[in-house]
């Protein structure tokens, strides 16, 4: 037979031990259960170009400002931690097509622009490369831009007949034979680019015959003489 002495101290233990058990049992259904968190799933449903030729869509002046963003459309759709569609809405999303190369077709020239992080870029039909090909000629200029094989976009700006012209003589006047004109067929032709409209145009063949000039001071001086003697005679 136990002694009572023994018998009280392990009945003592049995009823410490049951205590701490219900208390912990207590703890653990009290305690907040951290929820299990769902998902979100994003499904694209479309991806799509868009090119922004602007207004006229006839072009009359050489310099058009082109814009072209990227399109996406989503259906997002959030469960629950069981898998349960709690909501389901679409998102759209439409970004700058930045730094990307857009093809332009000019008659039988192409040429190629990039785009800024705006996703524009300034299409200027006196530019250098594309001053080759034949103004007479050239009816459409025609825009196409491509992520993939499947996703591109393209667009058409018709030229207008007045400009065809204005950008024939035009071209002849910045690039033609600079180094067999005087002086004063210089200045005349810095002239006759702003009677044309083209000041953008003027201004930069003059700073360009500038420069040109840098290493002959006489010559130069001769030039900037002739453009202030013309100046003076506008007035």
């Amino acid at each position: 037979m136990m002694p009572r002495r023994l018998d009280a101290l392990t009945g003592s233990r049995l009823l410490w031990a049951s205590a701490l058990l219900a208390t912990l049992q207590a703890c653990s259904v009290n305690e907040p259960q951290e929820p299990a968190s769902g998902h979100i799933e994003r499904e694209l449903l479309s991806h799509t170009l868009h090119i922004e030729t602007g207004e006229p869509r006839v072009l009359d002046t050489p310099h058009r400002s082109i814009r072209i963003s990227e399109n996406r459309l989503f259906r997002v759709s959030q469960y629950d931690a069981g898998g349960t569609l709690l909501d389901q809405h679409r998102q759209y999303q439409s970004l700058p097509w930045a730094n990307r190369t857009v093809d332009i077709q000019l008659g039988e020239l192409q040429v190629q622009r990039e785009t800024d992080s705006e996703g524009t870029f300034r299409l200027n039909l006196l530019d250098e490369d594309i001053v080759p090909v034949d103004f007479d000629q050239l009816r459409t200029i025609e825009f196409d831009a491509r992520a993939s094989a499947e996703v591109h976009a393209e667009a058409v700006l018709l030229v207008d007949r007045e400009l065809r012209t204005v950008l024939h003589e035009a071209s002849e006047l910045i690039y033609d034979n600079l180094e067999e004109d005087d002086v004063e067929q210089w200045v005349k032709r810095i002239h006759r680019l702003s009677e044309l409209g083209l000041k953008e145009e003027a201004s930069q063949l003059e700073n360009m015959l500038i420069l040109l000039t840098t290493g002959d001071p006489h010559l130069q001086g001769e030039f900037i003489q002739a453009l202030d003697n013309s100046l003076e005679h506008q007035e």
